[in-house]
């Protein structure tokens, strides 16, 4: 988690601190990445949304693996900073998330700042005056001016609103307290950048008129006026209007009146502070402002069945509702596109995971809309996940509905197809608005659709409902999780600032782990207040040592208990659905995809579909990612409940090994497709017997394992403390190591790998005690921990020879040739690669030779001997392009290269080190790709091209950045170096 010496800003370019000091966030996509985890923190940001943020409808082929590689960077620029501190970025899921302290992110503070400006606006005005200035101080320019795309500019024009509001909201508050003079002169400049927000020209006005000047103020209305009817067509608003009419009529009450804040439209502002906040402050009719006259409107014509007055069913609304602003937006814009456009009745489908706020949301959306449907509002809970309840039949649903428009008993007919016409011909020429709750399916909503033009239906479900959507055309919107803020706000307004800030750490703590559902929040909430303590820090205390969150969640009212609240979802599960939402539990946090599904199910792909379409569906799974599926961690804990009342351990257990042994199967393969040098292991017989998938081709492999990695990192840890899981354990662990050694990720190798040796070394494993004592030398090599890669390449060395194993002896002289060269020691590394061409030869290995042999010519080279080593490179070469290595052959060239500088022969040398780049960006090698743009630098160098060495040393030192910040600074060094000595080739190290 970030503390005070971590700062970050999205008011202007996107830029990071720490202690004081700007750290680098690299290229502009690897910036908006982390953009847009700042923008929702703590929440996750799924894979698949942060992929369209960086590149639109159209991502190249490798997105999600570019994807990661910009999280793994930006991990290192928190870990070069603060060495041995957490990663500020948390895998989440199938994506990524961010956990900040209090005041990290200028935005969360601008937002802070003018919420509380807001609250202290009647009884403090002087100092939310000050606080709106500081907040607008906050601003550093154009918000996420530095990056490209869609996205970003779609964030650009949301903040950018969110300035404009605070502006309006200080120079009314300046107009409330007489400063009409300075104001009106701000108000010229705002105004005219800002010609079409009609807010400026109607403060303006009032700002002329108070300060005698009737005529500016009237010229200013005439210039608005013709401005917006020259670049848009239409006339001013109304509010707009009727200042023009009482500056016109002279209203002494302007000079007196108060200028309240008006709530910002939430289409005009979705997004910025939350409007929930303010309506409790802010009267609906301006204090001092003669009340607008009613007009004459028309008494329709009332059938017999119509009743005397409209019906007005609506439920309470909550007075502590809060956030959910560009939702209610959205759903007013639809609501308003169908009342202009006079087709038939809107029809929006609210959906989302149990405990989500369906219907909270929608019942305040309602009031909102209520006075748009003057003809009544119509309330019907179809029960459709009650458990003490039926689901309402149609013809019920129908008969309530009519009752509630004055149709007596005896006049509605039995026949569901007559009362459905009958209700219809009632609807035929009124505005009424249907609020239909807890919808279990389409079925149930069809009978209630009205023809009516100008009408509203608005229907909540936790299920999908795409029958609706497909068939009846319904606008479909699902409720996620709340974003911070809106949590933050949330508990405020429940709470009272004072004590939801008392303890910023708690408050956080309590945000983070209530996963954003505003059911968990108002629950704690309600905790809270019922202790009467004056901060949060009781509560969050309690959340540590509760065992689950579904225990803090708990209360007697069914439908305020979070656990009955899941169950009414999880029980109308068809069985196989409910078995699969059950073993999901054992699934990675990060989600795994179909075919791992299956496995888990102990079913084929085919059988699991229909179960799956059912768990998403009724959103107890979620696809956040094409392919993939996860939950929220409220419903890991139910799952993992019900799982363990269900089944029993030994079943939970082997549906554990089935999931372990598919993952298994698939990480070899794909492992073996990317590095063809790996040798073959003889899998544990569960993952042997498992179906792998196509992932022989190198390119859909790697793109796999880039996918895959963080569930599969989690899954080894929980094999290594799951007895009979041993050779489980190390054998994924050894099919990640070639993949983690592409990516530069060192401590992950490190950490996996010594789970990999706890495990073998448990089950007395020769084998898997071998390779994993090579591979946690092989990361703790690239590491610089020379002396334990040492020590564990000696152990390892002793089990391989105990086994009579040439190759793995082989590969371990190998290894200790690399750490001697990576000291220098080139002349003492050489009996040692001697020793591992030899017993690569003796085993038969033409693969295992030729890499042995570039080491043995780029040893030799480093000795000086460049006619030898060349000689061995090329022997090298010829058996790596038979073998079809193209990570080998990459190296091979880079070695090449690397002789040809040294013989002098320096455009043969650039031309063998652009084939080893060319190959290592192909095979997504960004470590190997680094050094040879560093070797590629010192020949340019050497050419007397400043500005092409400079150039490629400055990518090298980029991609160096998230994987080895020493080699970083020595290749900076040489930029550096460039204009006051010419650079020099230096003695590298092998691959």
């Amino acid at each position: 988690m970030a503390d005070d010496k971590d700062r970050f800003s999205v008011l202007g370019p996107v830029r990071a601190w720490h202690d004081g000091t700007e750290v680098a966030l690299g290229s502009p996509q690897q910036r908006v990445v982390m953009a847009v985890l700042l923008l929702r923190e703590p929440y996750p940001v799924s894979a698949e949304e942060l992929v369209q943020s960086v590149w639109g409808e159209s991502p190249p082929a490798s997105a999600v693996n570019q994807l990661r590689i910009y999280a793994h960077r930006l991990r290192r620029v928190r870990e070069r900073a603060r060495p041995g501190m957490s990663p500020l970025i948390e895998s989440a899921g199938n994506g990524y998330r961010l956990r900040l302290s209090p005041g990290a992110l200028d935005m969360a503070v601008f937002e802070e700042t003018l919420t509380t400006a807001h609250r202290l606006r009647a009884s403090d005005p002087g100092r939310a005056g000050d606080l709106l200035g500081d907040a607008l101080s906050l601003w550093q320019g154009t918000p996420l001016g530095d990056l490209p795309g869609q996205w970003a500019q779609a964030q650009r024009t949301r903040l950018e609103q969110a300035w404009l509001d605070a502006v309006a909201s200080r120079l009314r508050l300046l107009l409330e307290r007489g400063q009409e003079e300075g104001v009106a002169a701000e108000l010229a400049v705002v105004a005219h950048e800002h010609p079409l927000d009609e807010r400026f020209p109607e403060l303006q006005m009032l700002a002329l008129y108070r300060t005698g000047r009737q005529a500016a103020a009237l010229e200013v209305y005439a210039q608005t006026r013709e401005r917006l009817s020259r670049e848009l067509g239409i006339e001013p608003g109304p509010d707009l209007r009727l200042m023009h009419d009482r500056i016109l009529h002279s209203d002494d009450a302007l000079q007196k009146a108060a200028v309240h804040e008006r709530i910002v439209a939430p289409s005009r502002a979705a997004g910025a502070t939350d409007p929930a906040v303010l309506s409790g402050l802010l009267p609906a009719v301006p204090s001092g402002f003669a009340p607008v006259a009613a007009q004459a409107v028309p008494v329709p014509r009332i059938p017999s069945a119509w009743p005397a007055a409209a019906p007005a069913q609506l439920p309470f609304d909550l007075p502590v509702f809060s956030g959910r602003r560009a939702e209610l937006a959205t759903l007013a814009a639809w609501a308003g596109d169908s009342r202009t456009a006079g087709t038939g009745t809107a029809l929006c489908l609210v959906t989302g995971a149990a405990g989500v706020g369906k219907t909270a949301f929608a019942v305040h959306a309602a009031h909102r809309l209520a006075r748009h449907y003057p003809d009544g509002q119509i309330h019907l809970d179809l029960h459709g996940f009650d458990p003490r309840e039926r689901p309402l039949s149609p013809r019920r649903a129908l008969r309530a509905a009519l009752d509630a428009l004055g149709v007596g008993s005896d006049r509605i007919p039995q026949d569901l197809d007559a009362q459905s016409a009958m209700y219809r011909s009632l609807l035929a020429d009124r505005r009424v608005l249907l609020l239909l709750d807890n919808a279990r399916d389409a079925q149930q909503i069809r009978p209630l659709l009205p023809s009516a033009r100008g009408g509203l239906v608005l229907v909540t479900s936790r299920n999908r409902l795409t029958a609706l959507v497909v068939r009846d055309g319904a606008r479909p919107m699902c409720l996620e999780p709340m974003t911070t803020g809106e949590a933050r706000a949330l508990l405020i307004r429940r709470l009272g600032v004072t004590r939801v800030d008392a303890d910023l750490a708690a408050r956080d703590e309590i945000t983070g782990r209530s996963a954003g559902l505003p059911l968990a929040l108002a629950l704690i909430a309600a905790r809270a207040d019922t202790r009467g303590a004056p901060a949060l820090t009781a509560i969050a205390a309690e959340l540590r040592a509760l065992p689950t969150m579904l225990d803090v969640l708990s209360d007697s009212d069914a439908s305020l208990d979070m656990r009955s609240v899941i169950s009414w979802s999880y029980e109308a599960l068809a069985p196989a659905a409910a078995r699969l939402f059950r073993l999901t539990s054992l699934a990675p946090a990060d989600g795994c995809d179909l075919p791992a599904l299956a496995a888990l199910a102990g079913a084929a792909v085919g059988e699991v579909r229909p179960a799956l379409a059912e768990l998403t569906a009724a959103h107890l799974l979620d696809e956040a990612e094409t392919g993939r599926y996860s939950s929220h961690d409220l419903l890991r804990e139910y799952a993992a409940e019900a799982l363990a009342g269900s089944e029993t351990p030994e079943e939970s257990t082997a549906a554990f090994r089935r999931l372990l042994a598919h993952n298994l199967a698939c990480a070899y393969t794909a492992a073996r497709a990317t590095a063809a040098s790996l040798p073959p292991l003889e899998l544990h017989p569960e993952a042997a017997g498992a179906v792998a998938g196509d992932l022989s081709d190198p390119k859909g492999a790697a793109d796999w394992l880039a996918r895959e990695c963080e569930s599969l990192l989690a899954l080894a840890e929980r094999a290594g403390a799951t007895p009979g899981c041993e050779q489980q354990t190390w054998q994924l662990a050894w099919s990640l190591m070639d993949h983690l050694q592409r990516g530069g990720r060192w401590e992950e190798q490190m950490r996996i790998q010594r789970t990999a040796l706890a495990a073998a070394g448990r089950a007395s494993d020769s084998l898997g005690q071998a390779h994993a004592h090579r591979d946690l030398a092989r990361a703790c090599t690239q590491a610089g921990r020379y002396a334990e890669a040492t020590d564990h390449l000696h152990s390892a060395l002793g089990e391989f020879t105990g086994l009579g194993d040439h190759s793995g002896q082989a590969r371990c002289h190998g290894n200790l040739a690399l750490v001697l060269t990576r000291q220098g020691e080139y002349r003492a590394a050489l009996p040692h690669v001697h020793r591992a061409v030899e017993l690569f030869t003796r085993a038969g290995d033409r693969l295992g030779q030729a890499l042995a042999l570039n080491n043995l010519g780029w040893t030799y080279a480093n000795t000086g001997d460049l006619t030898q080593g060349l000689t061995y490179c090329r022997k090298a070469l010829l058996l790596v392009r038979d073998a079809g290595d193209r990570g080998a052959e990459a190296a091979t060239w880079d070695s090449i290269g690397y002789i040809h500088h040294q013989l002098g022969d320096l455009i043969e040398a650039k031309h063998c080190y652009h084939r080893a780049i060319d190959l290592d960006q192909e095979l997504g090698d960004r470590f190997n790709e680094a050094e040879t743009l560093t070797h590629l630098g010192e020949t340019w160098a050497a050419l007397g091209n400043a500005a092409a060495a400079r150039r490629v040393w400055q990518e090298a030192a980029g991609l160096f950045d998230e994987l080895d910040s020493g080699a970083a600074e020595r290749v900076r060094a040489r930029v550096s170096a460039l204009g006051s000595a010419a650079a020099h080739a230096s003695g590298g190290c092998g691959r």
